[in-house]
This record gives C-alpha cells, sequence and structure tokens, in this order.
C-alpha cells in the first residue's frame, strides 16, 4: 500500500506543540534575565546619575549622549523579559534626552519621575518569569513508544528517564492518536505489527513520516522479511529494529536519530552592541537548530561575515563606530552577499528609519524589544524562502541534480581544496550517445525518463561529496575529488554498464536501451582550473564518440590503430579471434591502452629481450597457443625478470590443480578458467594493475 493511500484512510493527526514551544521560549528568556539582571539595573543606575548632575547642573554633553544610550539600550531590551512598561518608560526618556533644546526645570523634574518609576517596574518579579512557572514542564525531548509489550515498554521509559528523554506509552494505535493530539514528540518507536491492527501501525507510520514538519519513527518488530524492510523504507522509516533487542541498545538508536534530525540547520550572524540582546537571540534561535555567530564590535564584520559565511544577517540599527546600514550596503556591495537575508532589530519604528533600512537593502526588520515567537517565526520563515529560492536557482528540475551555477561554484571549492591538499580531482563529462534519435523516434517525453533515469544512477553511484550535475541538454558532469583518472574510468565504467543493461519502454510499449559516452581528466595533469580541466575531459568524450560511443576513456587515450605499441595497460595473448575481441572491447571501453597478439612466438618477441616491442602491465596469457604455448611465454617472461613489473594471468580451459600449480610456480599472478565472467575477469585485471 502506498504512502499516499495509508495517509487518506485514516483522520488527520492534531499537532500540538505550542506549550511545549511556549515554555522552552519563556524559560530561555528567564534564563537571560537572570543573568543580565544586574547589568541591566547597572544602566538604571548610569541613568539616575545622570538625572542628578542634570538637577545640579553639571550634565555635560557627552554625559547627556551616553545617557540617551543607556535610555535607547533599556527601551530596546527589557520589554522582551515581561517589563513592557519598562521599555515605554526608557523610550520617554531616551526621546527627552535626545532634544536639542535644554531641559528645563519641568523636564528634569519629569525625567526624575520616570526613572523612579523605572526602577520600581524592574525590580519586581518578571511576568516571564511567572508565565514560565504556569505552563507544565515540558523542556526535555519527548519519546512516545508504540508497542503492545508492556514489560518492554515499561523497560524503555526506565532507560529512556535515565537518559534524559521524556517517555510516554501507548499499547495501540487509538491510544497513540490521543497522546499525538495532546502533545507532539520529538521521535516515536513503533511497533507495526499490533495484534489486529497492522494496517493501522503501517498508516500510522505513513501519517508521522509524511505530516510537515514530519516525525522521525524507528520501527521495533518481530517481523523480519525483506519485504517489510521495504515497505517501512518506502513509507519513511529511520530504523529497521528487530526485536528482542536490549532497552539501551534500543535508546542508543533513539538518541542517534534525535541527533541526526536535530542537525544545525541554518547558520546565522547576529551584529549588536548589546549583549544582552546576543544572549537573547541565542536563547531563542538555537533551540529551532540554528547555529548563531554573534559580534558585538561592528568594526570586525567583514572578517567575521567572510569567515562565518551566514545564511542570514540581523543587524542593529544603531551602534558605535558603524550603524547597521552602513554594514548592509557594504554586504550588498559585494556579489557573494548582495543575496544573503538581512533582518534588522530596531527600537526605532518611525517611517524614516524603516526607509533607511529597507533603502540600505534589507529584507525585514523586527522592533524592540524582541518578541520571542515573532523574531524566530520570522526568521525562520526567511531561511527557508530563501533556501527555496536557492534551491529553484541551483538545481535542475527534470533531474534534482545540481545545475551548472551550483555544481561550478561547489567545483572551484574543490579545485582550491586539491591544491592546498595536493589531492587529485577528476571530472568527468557524460553525454547520452544518439539522443536525438531517441526524442525523434520515442517522444520527448521518453527521452526526459532516460534523462531523470540517469540523474538518479549517476547519483546513487558516487559519493555523497562528489558533485553531480546536469550542464545542459543530455550532458551531465561528475566530479570527483581525491579520485585519481583510472579510479574514476572504473567507477563511471560500472554506471554505463548499469545503464546498458537498462530496458526503457516507450508508449507504444516497445523496449529499447540507451548508452552513453564519457570523457575524463584529472587535476592538476590535464588543468588547473575547471575551464582547462573541462575542455580536456570534452576532448577525450570526442574521441570516445569517433571510437563508437558507449564507453569511457580518459585523456590521452589512444586506440590500437594510431598509438605505437610501446606501452599498454593489458595485453591480450589469444589465437580465438572472437573471445580476443570481446575482451579488447571490454578494456577499451573501460578506458585501458590495449594490444593483441595472436600467438606465443610473437608474444615473446614483443614482451621479451632486451628491447621488448611492447610493455605491459599486465598480460591476458591463453595456455593453449600455436607455437609457443602459455607456459613457455611465461616461462620466458621470468627468465628476462619481467614478471616484476608485468602481472600475468593465465586463461584456459583446463582447471587441473597440477596446471595451475605449475603456473603460480612459473610466477604467474592468477589463473583464471574458461569460459569467465567478464566482469570477475576485469575485477582481476583491476586488481593485478594495482598490485
Amino acid at each position: 500500500m502506498s504512502r499516499t493511500a495509508l495517509a487518506s484512510s485514516a483522520p488527520p493527526l492534531v499537532r500540538v506543540g505550542e506549550t511545549q514551544n511556549q515554555r522552552q521560549t519563556l524559560t530561555a528568556v528567564a534564563k537571560i534575565w537572570d543573568r543580565f539582571k544586574e547589568a541591566t539595573l547597572n544602566r538604571v543606575v548610569a541613568l539616575e546619575q545622570a538625572v542628578m548632575a542634570l538637577l545640579e547642573g553639571t550634565l555635560s554633553d557627552e554625559w547627556r549622549r551616553q545617557a540617551e544610550r543607556e535610555a535607547h539600550k533599556l527601551a530596546g531590551s527589557v520589554g522582551t523579559f515581561g517589563f513592557a512598561e519598562g521599555s515605554r518608560l526608557a523610550r520617554t526618556m531616551e526621546q527627552m534626552l535626545q532634544a536639542e533644546a535644554a531641559l528645563g526645570r519641568a523636564e528634569t523634574l519629569r525625567l526624575s519621575e520616570l526613572i523612579v518609576l523605572l526602577r520600581q517596574e524592574l525590580e519586581r518579579p518578571s511576568t516571564v518569569q511567572s508565565e514560565c512557572e504556569s505552563l507544565p514542564e515540558t523542556t526535555r525531548l519527548l519519546l512516545l513508544v508504540i508497542d503492545s509489550d508492556t514489560i518492554l515498554a515499561e523497560q524503555l521509559v526506565t532507560e529512556g528517564t535515565a537518559a534524559g528523554l521524556r517517555v510516554t506509552t501507548a499499547a495501540n494505535v487509538p491510544t497513540a492518536r490521543e497522546a499525538l493530539k495532546r502533545e507532539q514528540p520529538h521521535v516515536v518507536l513503533l511497533d507495526p505489527s499490533l495484534p489486529d491492527a497492522a494496517e493501522e501501525g503501517l498508516a500510522l507510520l505513513a501519517e508521522l513520516t509524511g505530516c510537515i514538519p514530519s516525525v522521525p519513527v524507528l520501527i521495533l518488530t518481530a517481523k523480519d522479511t525483506f519485504l517489510d524492510r521495504v515497505e517501512v523504507a518506502r513509507l519513511g522509516g529511520r530504523r529497521f529494529l528487530q526485536k528482542p533487542l536490549p532497552p539501551a541498545r534500543v535508546l542508543e538508536e533513539v538518541i542517534q536519530v534525535l541527533k541526526e534530525t536535530r542537525a544545525i540547520t541554518a547558520k546565522i550572524m547576529a551584529v549588536d552592541d548589546d549583549p544582552q540582546i546576543l544572549a537573547t537571540l541565542c536563547a531563542l534561535l538555537e533551540p529551532k537548530n540554528v547555529h548563531l555567530v554573534t559580534l558585538e564590535d561592528p568594526r570586525r564584520f567583514w572578517d567575521i561575515l567572510e569567515e562565518s559565511s551566514p545564511d542570514l544577517l540581523i543587524l542593529d540599527v544603531d551602534m558605535p563606530d558603524l550603524s547597521g546600514t552602513e554594514l548592509c550596503r557594504v554586504a550588498r556591495n559585494d556579489p557573494r552577499w548582495n543575496e544573503l537575508p538581512v533582518v534588522f532589530l530596531t527600537a526605532r519604528t518611525d517611517a524614516d528609519t524603516v526607509h533607511r533600512v529597507f533603502a540600505a537593502g534589507a529584507d525585514d526588520f523586527v522592533s524592540k524589544p524582541i518578541v520571542g515567537p515573532e523574531l524566530t517565526a520570522r526568521i525562520v520563515n526567511r531561511i527557508e524562502r530563501n533556501q527555496l529560492l536557492r534551491s529553484v536557482a541551483e538545481t535542475d528540475s527534470l533531474t534534482g541534480l545540481a545545475n551548472r551555477r551550483k555544481s561550478t561554484e561547489v567545483l572551484n571549492q574543490f579545485f582550491r581544496l586539491a591544491a592546498h591538499q595536493k589531492q587529485p580531482l577528476s571530472l568527468a563529462v557524460v553525454d547520452l550517445d544518439r539522443f536525438k534519435q531517441i526524442n525523434d523516434r520515442y517522444g520527448h517525453l521518453c527521452g526526459d525518463e532516460v534523462l531523470h533515469y540517469l540523474g538518479g544512477l549517476l547519483q546513487q553511484s558516487f559519493r555523497r561529496e562528489d558533485v553531480v550535475a546536469r550542464w545542459g541538454g543530455e550532458e551531465f558532469i561528475v566530479g570527483m575529488y581525491t579520485m585519481t583518472r583510472e579510479e574514476a574510468v572504473q567507477r563511471l565504467t560500472r554506471v554505463l554498464r548499469t545503464l546498458r543493461a537498462h530496458e526503457f519502454r516507450a508508449v507504444d510499449s516497445s523496449l529499447f536501451h540507451v548508452t552513453f559516452s564519457a570523457g575524463i581528466a584529472e587535476y592538476p595533469a590535464d588543468g588547473t582550473d575547471i575551464q582547462t580541466l573541462y575542455r580536456a575531459a570534452d576532448q577525450a568524450l570526442f574521441r570516445a564518440k569517433e571510437e563508437g560511443r558507449d564507453r569511457v576513456l580518459p585523456v590521452g587515450w589512444q586506440s590500437a590503430q594510431t598509438r605505437t605499441v610501446q606501452n599498454a595497460d593489458v595485453v591480450v595473448v589469444d589465437d580465438d579471434d572472437a573471445l580476443a575481441g570481446l575482451l579488447l572491447h571490454s578494456l577499451e571501453t573501460r578506458g585501458y591502452r590495449t594490444h593483441w597478439l595472436k600467438d606465443g612466438q610473437a608474444a615473446v618477441e614483443a614482451l621479451a629481450g632486451q628491447h621488448p616491442a611492447c610493455k605491459a602491465q599486465a598480460v591476458l596469457l591463453d595456455v593453449d597457443l600455436p607455437g609457443l604455448d602459455g607456459f613457455s611465454v611465461l616461462r620466458r617472461l621470468a627468465q628476462d625478470g619481467l614478471l616484476q613489473d608485468t602481472r600475468v594471468i593465465m586463461l584456459t580451459v583446463r582447471t587441473t590443480e597440477a596446471e595451475e600449480l605449475k603456473a603460480l610456480e612459473l610466477g604467474a599472478f592468477d589463473y583464471v578458467a574458461k569460459p569467465f565472467s567478464p566482469p570477475v575477469l576485469m575485477q582481476r585485471i583491476r586488481r593485478a594493475l594495482r598490485s
């Protein structure tokens, strides 16, 4: 049953997590208030001293500006901690101190009244703390165990509690649904084979993994057929654990999944000269899986920006030395950062300030004092929107692979890394053979299916750190860091073999096959930047097309007809034309340089002696040859000391133990009986070449 069918067969889940999120936010803010309460009251002291000096007529202009800055910081921060009236009082004081005209007796007395009210406001208990205490305790991560085995469930509760989790249990799906309505778990452990409710268990799995955001689900079951595993994988299960399993081991897997799902999703850089604001941002955003880089000194802005490479920038408007609007303009003037989302924090919400921040390039602004839910919602929405736009701009819509722009950016990073660490970097250019004929004969929908399949095949066949991209039309590229040209040829040849064997079905139900050609170049031998390396690989691709398509060739490869035979990767010595042709084709389509000799005497003349006409890394040597047999050829190669550098693999129809021992005693590297499997033989050849 499909995930869609399962999800539609049961009532929708009601996801309730507001209480938990609210408590987490309030708890974080309350802790920040405890940490900065004394520093905040010290700012009040500075204001009291300024008002006293004003009453005595000794307040200097500098002292007045300092008092104004203190009032500004108080106005922008104390409201976050539940002192909304405190923010209003501080803002009134800031506006009075900003006035250019001298303050008269009435204004001074008014300031005195305001400072008294402000101190009284800040010394009372914070409303944040009282709100926090009124909510239930839900700060620990929640595990929901859905299993009819009550003994196991109790053991998991004990183990989970010891590991710092909250654990609730449900013996059946209806009970689990009621629990899900009350509170959203961070992770679920489910036995889908509940008594008389297997379909309900799978339906619940589909709902949990299919909703947004999804809930990670681990399966713990006594069933262990391959079809069970396939079904769980299709429905999005994160682990498949088989009973019986010790509860401690189960909890290890649960915690590992929690770590995976709570990985950092974004990096934010915040610049504000008020450490209290920065601490508040950390407390609010880090529980949302955000890594926050903070900076108090705006003069270090550029260095920290380049070092951290954030996904979003938070700037305070009013800072000493450099304002947030100036920093925003600096970022917008650089091509690397001109699309970086920028959110301003400001205690000023007048039309002039709003106009200035947007004119500087802001994407959004949040007024101080910070309201936790509003800030986090705006930040998370802005990041998700930017990631979506970036994904659209960087992804090929048909195959889901990176496009030319994105892959070029990553490849350039690889080039810098390869140069720094002295590592190889191979680049492959892959082009489907006769793709226009596929479109013309079977239609563009079939052509799109071919492109989509090849894109997925390439992505599955290479490492996660490799770059796989579609550069347009039927052309793909693969960048392989730390992989040599020869290794890249072998890896891509396996992909070609898989594609060659795949059957595509046209609209008229006819079946057809496709192949590709590819060229591979290696840094630094074939090029030191992406342009030269691409040109070299493209030339190798062109050569592959000339040689008959359906092959992978490295830079520098030459056919047997055009190259001298002084050097070869593999020499085939066999008088069977059909078998030799098969071996040569298999080797050459994998990028190996080859040479064919038909009899033993020709092999000795070409390979042995003081001045051999051909030097080979490996020789496929048939035992039954006209003239000199394979053992005679092997003996001559051993006498000339050639087996130190050349690996000989004997081929024979006879498979007696005595013959195999004789070959190995004479110095053969390997012994293969006919008929043989070409893929197995290719593997043995690769092993011989690597030895």
